[in-house]
């Protein structure tokens, strides 16, 4: 069957587009966090202003925003602490089981192509 090989190239394509897209995503949000921690924006008369961030910098402030790890008012961001040791358990959480299953799937588009 010639279309198998190309099918498990686009397997193997797949997951490392997968994995490289979660490692933008966790390294931005790692960036923005630094940037405010080393702002101490820890409430609004500390936080940063929106417009002093870049469009990445926003989307990524709006994503952090829904989990809870940082406030958006008035135009202006800042952490809330409490909820960074959570946020970081679990984005822990998430990478090391997105690269177990990562490394799983790989593994069996490997040993599908060494089978014939």
């Amino acid at each position: 069957m010639p279309g198998r090989g190309l099918l498990a190239v686009a397997c193997l394509v797949f997951i490392a587009l997968c994995c490289i897209s979660v490692v933008r995503k966790l390294e931005r949000e790692r960036r923005l966090l630094r940037k405010l921690r080393s702002k101490v924006a820890c409430d609004l008369g500390s936080s940063l202003q929106l417009r002093d961030l870049d469009e990445d910098e926003r989307d990524c402030a709006q994503s952090l925003a829904a989990a809870g790890v940082l406030t958006i008012r008035q135009n202006r961001c800042y952490l809330q602490p409490g909820e960074l040791p959570v946020f970081r358990r679990k984005r822990l959480r998430l990478a090391l089981s997105g690269g177990f299953a990562a490394l799983i799937l790989a593994l069996v588009v490997a040993v599908l192509i060494l089978h014939r």
